[in-house]
């Protein structure tokens, strides 16, 4: 089945986590059963028909920009629904005709209905924070009766963390009859990797087996909203000490809502002076080593705890590129540290291609998964 996204034109571009929540939207579909999903961009206050949409998309998702503005308007006409009060005691708008799509706090943020084989979503800003209500509803138009017996038909995908490559079937899981897997490789360097439903606990036990760790989840999901959920499950607080990439990690740290829970604070000491005055980095360290070195990357985690109120600190240091690259330490290379306070250390020698955004986002996709190895640790080791 084919899905069509519509969206005002370059609305996710202005977030640092799209409010659609693709790629992982896009494996989430495919798990229910849409293989194909189609962009549509509209441009400012642009007005849209469902009903003009050829028949091959069944599946409508529309996603606003939170304005309410003339998409909406345009939504609501075309599908001869009307908009009022929710109750006569409520000043709570709601659509008559459709039902109403929530997101993970209980809140109303869009409406959806089936009519004539067709289902159409609107969303007032993000289809992934309503992402929940709309897979529910998915399932009973999707697989008619919406039962258990439908859910367990579903395919499953668990995310994975990259290892520096794409996640290769063939590599990781060869010899244990794993072929009716698939792999979908994102562009952060992680992977999801899409199960089929018939397959039982005890061959999902050897995939866990193998991959260990490297199992962030067994949905499709951010590594930050993964991250965010055991920072606040332990009761830790996090700090950052970054160079290359240039306070991304803290960036991607804050963008989840309720990141005041278990975010302390952000250090972005890009020159070696700011490493010395700021993190306390030794300048023999810096002579002797370099900024890009993984004695420098243990250093700054080490100044950042002692700089903030935090648990444990992840550092980055590294050459972004297109230029500082050395034979030794190429365009790419980048180390990483995380340490906590009973002296706990992941570390990590990256070596990332691309250009200089794609070195900077996988460098900090590395650094939210050493902090989120680091917090599965120290639960463990918690009584």
């Amino acid at each position: 089945m084919k899905c069509l996204l519509v969206m005002p034109r370059w609305s996710e571009q202005g977030s640092l986590l799209p409010p659609s929540g693709r790629p992982y939207l896009d494996l989430l579909l495919e798990c229910l059963g849409v293989g194909t999903v189609a962009v549509m961009e509209l441009d400012e206050d642009e007005p849209f028909d469902p009903t003009a949409m050829p028949e091959e998309y069944p599946l409508i998702l529309v996603q606003d920009h939170g304005r309410g503005n003339r998409l909406r308007r345009s939504l609501l006409s075309n599908l001869g629904l009307s908009l009022g009060l929710d109750g006569e005691e409520s000043d709570r708008l709601k659509v008559f005709g459709a039902h109403t799509l929530y997101d993970q706090q209980g809140r109303a943020t869009g409406f959806v209905l089936q009519r004539r084989g067709r289902m159409v979503a609107y969303f007032t800003h993000s289809i992934w924070t309503a992402r929940l209500s709309l897979i529910k509803i998915l399932r009973g138009f999707l697989g008619g009766e919406g039962s258990l017996a439908r859910r367990n038909r579903e395919t499953v995908c668990w995310m994975v963390e990259g290892a520096g490559e794409p996640l290769d079937l063939e590599e990781c899981l060869a010899g244990e009859g794993f072929s009716a897997c698939k792999v979908r490789n994102l562009p952060n360097g992680d992977a999801g990797l899409l199960i089929p439903a018939i397959m039982g606990e005890d061959f999902k036990e050897r995939i866990r087996a193998r991959l260990g760790n490297r199992v962030q989840s067994h949905t499709p999901r951010r590594v930050e909203e993964v991250l965010g959920e055991r920072l606040i499950q332990s009761g830790l607080k996090v700090t950052t000490a970054e160079s290359c990439t240039g306070g991304l990690v803290v960036a991607r740290l804050s963008a989840v809502s309720g990141a005041s829970a278990y975010l302390d604070m952000g250090a972005v000491s890009y020159a070696n002076a700011v490493k010395r005055q700021w993190l306390g980095v030794d300048a023999a360290l810096l002579e002797t080593h370099g900024a890009v070195s993984r004695e420098v990357a243990m250093a700054m985690a080490v100044g950042a705890l002692q700089a903030s109120g935090a648990d444990l600190a992840v550092a980055v240091t590294g050459v972004a590129g297109p230029d500082g690259g050395t034979p030794d330490k190429p365009v790419g290379t980048v180390y990483l540290a995380v340490r906590n306070r009973q002296g706990h250390i992941l570390e990590h020698r990256g070596y990332y291609v691309g250009n200089r955004d794609r070195v900077r986002w996988q460098a900090s996709q590395t650094a939210l998964h050493l902090l989120r190895r680091m917090v599965t640790a120290q639960g463990q080791e918690t009584p």
